[in-house]
């Protein structure tokens, strides 16, 4: 997928991750991977690390419920995210127009089925691509 679609949704994501306890450093450290992965520094590689992420159970969970929290969120949001509350959000770059919620919406079932195995593609394979935004 496109940076910028992969960037949004990991910053949107990461604020979506309960709060740690004090001692839990795992979900700490997939919330603040995923905040540095947005920042958009990464130009055509995005540190995602979801394979590390999701390798156990309690990852899984932290990773799971945040995805369709967040998911939650966008549906009962507006069906477009307004381009200036997205250029207060820490990301490098600007957004020169609103997004769409829906494309959004396709990055969290798409990374839903990766983490379910339900694709078997690779990144070559570009028949479907989710986050496109549309006009």
């Amino acid at each position: 997928m496109r940076d910028g679609a992969l960037e949004l949704w990991l910053r949107l994501l990461a604020l979506h991750i309960e709060d740690p306890d004090e001692g839990d450093i795992r979900t700490r450290e997939i919330r603040d991977g995923w905040l540095l992965a947005s920042r958009g520094y990464f130009g055509g590689h995005v540190p995602v690390a979801l394979d590390e992420a999701v390798h156990d159970a309690a990852g899984r969970q932290i990773v799971v419920e945040a995805i369709y929290a967040l998911m939650e969120a966008l549906k009962r949001g507006p069906e477009k995210l307004d381009r200036g509350t997205l250029n207060v959000l820490g990301i490098e770059g600007e957004y020169c127009a609103d997004y769409d919620s829906s494309a959004l919406l396709e990055v969290g079932q798409a990374f839903l089925d990766l983490i379910d195995g339900k694709i078997q593609s690779t990144a070559a394979d570009i028949s479907f691509v989710p986050g496109n935004l549309r006009s």
